[in-house]
């Protein structure tokens, strides 16, 4: 009797080819805001190394480099983005020879290899600071600006690093994944929405509430939420159609 495989290898790192949904230019301006989206010209406050006396401190802010870290559901409250979310600030290093051999050191960062802001331009190396990670106000951070969007894997090792750095406590990539399955699939969901509608106003009504759909259930009433897995095709037909 053979032992059975995993659907595919946990992994501590991910080449860009696996790591990446998008980069550069290559990013859609209208896909939603997602966990691992990276962005640029993000202002940052820079706060003093002791604390202000008290009274108003004038703060100068940097423009910057970042990565949203939390889950989608702290992201949005239905169809609207929370009021602040959790960056991590991206710095450009030289190697990554700190992480090791097996990729499992500086538990405080997550690599960004060969993460390119424009199309034609050098691949550099980066990462993301798990140390100081803050909240931004959710207007910093502009979809015109996003340099970045992690593919699916990339959601997994994204969690399963950061995981380990809060708590030490082990995961594996397939089991993080199994969490956000549904939120990514409804990922491109919301997109289509936004490109058919031009803003996701009205999004979680429609995919949590009961609607016939062509291919679903013979035509009988359901709730799109309980199908994005499973029929996501016939989901996105719905949404371009309604």
């Amino acid at each position: 009797m053979t032992d059975l495989q995993p659907a595919f290898e946990d992994k501590n790192w991910l080449e860009p080819e696996e790591l990446y949904l998008s980069r550069g230019d290559d990013c859609e301006i209208d896909r939603p805001l997602f966990q691992g989206d990276i962005f640029v010209d993000v202002p940052l406050p820079l706060l003093p190394k002791k604390p202000p006396v008290q009274g108003k401190v004038e703060i100068d802010f940097a423009e910057s480099i970042v990565m949203i870290i939390p889950h989608p559901c702290q992201c949005y409250y239905g169809d609207k983005l929370r009021p602040f979310i959790t960056v991590a600030p991206v710095t450009q290093v030289l190697d990554y020879e700190n992480f090791g051999e097996d990729r499992t050191g500086r538990k405080d960062k997550f690599a960004l290899p060969d993460l390119m802001m424009q199309k034609g331009e050098d691949h550099k190396s980066f990462v993301a600071d798990f140390g100081k990670i803050q909240s931004v106000p959710q207007a910093y951070l502009r979809t015109s600006d996003r340099v970045g969007c992690l593919s699916h894997m990339g959601l997994g090792l994204l969690a399963k690093r950061f995981i380990q750095f809060q708590s030490r406590v082990p995961s594996e990539m397939a089991q993080v994944m199994a969490f956000t399955q549904d939120q990514w699939h409804e990922s491109f969901l919301m997109q289509r929405w936004v490109r058919r509608r031009g803003s996701l106003k009205g999004f979680t009504e429609w995919i949590r509430g009961e609607c016939s759909i062509a291919g679903i259930a013979n035509g009988e009433p359901v709730i799109p939420y309980d199908y994005i897995v499973s029929a996501p095709q016939e989901i996105m037909k719905a949404i371009s159609e309604a």
